[in-house]
């Protein structure tokens, strides 16, 4: 009974260290880009030439940077639509593309496009860059109209109603985001975040294992006795 004692401890102690997070800035925007979405892609979809838009809509982007694994998809109303990922010349980012103007790369209120990022696992979620479309920060928003408002949800929970300004500093953790902008005639485009690893402790499966010893040992000695 005493080396499960020490087991046990050992674990319980152990887990009060946190494993270390792993994190990792994903740039869907030309500049930086490290987001490459692979297989279900095609280039030059009537825009500069340059930038990604999807060819089954219902498969979205799938990326996989620096251990995170995710899929983007893009909609209007429940109906997935062309998601685009505005390269050149380096300062747009992700959005839906209007099937009627090729030069709105916005996820627009007035259209009802609205986008979501799905992780294979919970993560925090943090500075979260918009971009107006254009190629233009939500500062300076030019033609395509301000970044504006949008609701939030994290796993089809809502949130908040949040502005989409340049760099969103706040931190979200869940496994699903879904961006759905408010403001009419406004909309943007995201250009990046970062992920984070949700820390578990360390030695959980350790504790766990000297729990259940703990458990089998104190049986077999009362059957013993």
């Amino acid at each position: 009974m005493r080396n499960f004692g020490h087991i046990a401890a050992a674990a319980i102690a152990s887990a009060m260290m946190m494993a270390t997070a792993q994190a990792a800035p994903i740039v869907f925007k030309g500049n930086g880009l490290n987001a490459t979405p692979t297989g279900n892609i095609v280039q030059n979809c009537g825009t500069i030439g340059a930038d990604f838009c999807t060819v089954d809509h219902d498969q979205g982007f799938q990326y996989s940077v620096s251990g995170f694994d995710l899929t983007a998809k893009a909609y209007v109303g429940n109906q997935a639509v062309r998601l685009i990922q505005d390269i050149v010349p380096g300062n747009s980012g992700l959005g839906a593309l209007s099937e009627t103007n090729p030069s709105d790369d916005q996820t627009q209120t007035d259209s009802g496009e609205w986008i979501e990022f799905a992780f294979t696992r919970n993560v925090f979620l943090s500075d979260i860059e918009f971009n107006s479309g254009a190629d233009r920060d939500c500062s300076n928003p030019g033609p395509e109209g301000p970044c504006g408002d949008f609701d939030f949800y994290i796993d089809n929970i809502f949130i908040a109603t949040i502005a989409a300004v340049d760099l969103l500093t706040n931190t979200y953790m869940g496994a699903s985001f879904k961006f759905v902008p408010v403001t009419v005639g406004g909309g943007f485009a995201i250009a990046q975040f970062d992920v984070n690893e949700v820390p578990i402790p360390a030695a959980l499966p350790l504790l766990l294992s000297g729990l259940a010893g703990l458990g089998f040992a104190s049986k077999r000695k009362k059957k013993i006795a």
